[in-house]
């Protein structure tokens, strides 16, 4: 399924970032680093359209690092052309975006940041997707580039397609936080999820928690003045920390 307005809908949040802007391997990352990082480990971000310069994903950024102490990358998986704000829409067209940012394009950049970090010492990847970013969530968990995954309300996600190549080929334990109101990963999308990988069937290990209230975008653009949507931000960000803890 492809992005359509939900995944252009949201919410600012607000915060001053305490990480840096960077260059690895010819991609722009933000890191967050906590002040003693776990050696040899690392958390990756893949961001939803509006990339790494959301102010949201760089909180989320900042607050991972330190409580999983472990440095954290949130990766620029568009080479700069990020989708602008939703204000600034009047010119451009989604379908035509996403054109230009199809697996060829975007898995390199993972790629390149991996073998960065690899030969820099680090050798276990957490990784978290985001509206587009959940789709390479599932998809480098196929390669398994990532030791554990999750994602909150993922996009283009193909159904049946990406989950039988994850059970096929993968290693990496996933966990999907899905909502009530989600035209990209929707309710049969769910079930469909649930009766694949659920009950033992993905050995590796799979959870999927749903959120009654919430809508697309609860994970990095709620509304958080919507008790619902606050409440599926806040518990969806503690069960990410909790599934890094228990498998990386």
């Amino acid at each position: 399924m492809s992005c359509g307005e939900s995944c252009i809908s949201g919410f600012i949040h607000e915060g001053k970032s305490t990480g840096v802007m960077s260059t690895i391997n010819g991609v722009q990352v933000y890191i967050a680093t906590p002040p003693e990082a776990i050696p040899h480990k690392a958390i990756l971000i893949f961001p939803d359209i509006f990339g790494v310069h959301l102010i949201n994903t760089q909180l989320i950024a900042d607050r991972l690092a330190l409580d999983l102490n472990l440095n954290t990358y949130l990766i620029d998986t568009f080479s700069g052309k990020y989708a602008p704000e939703p204000d600034n829409w009047e010119n451009f067209s989604l379908a035509e975006w996403l054109k230009d940012h199809g697996p060829e394009k975007v898995l390199p950049i993972i790629e390149n940041v991996i073998k960065h970090l690899t030969e820099k010492g680090a050798n276990k990847f957490a990784a978290v997707g985001y509206c587009f970013g959940g789709k390479y969530i599932v998809v480098t968990s196929q390669k398994n580039w990532i030791h554990v995954g999750s994602t909150c309300h993922p996009s283009l996600i193909q159904i049946p397609e990406d989950f039988t190549k994850l059970i096929e080929a993968s290693k990496v334990p996933l966990l999907i936080n899905s909502c009530e109101t989600d035209q990209q990963f929707p309710a049969e999308y769910q079930k469909k999820a649930d009766e694949m990988l659920g009950d033992g069937k993905y050995k590796p290990g799979y959870k999927r928690n749903y959120y009654a209230g919430a809508t697309h975008g609860f994970g990095c653009r709620a509304d958080l003045t919507n008790p619902a949507e606050k409440e599926a931000f806040d518990k969806s960000y503690v069960e990410i920390v909790k599934w890094f803890k228990d498998y990386l």
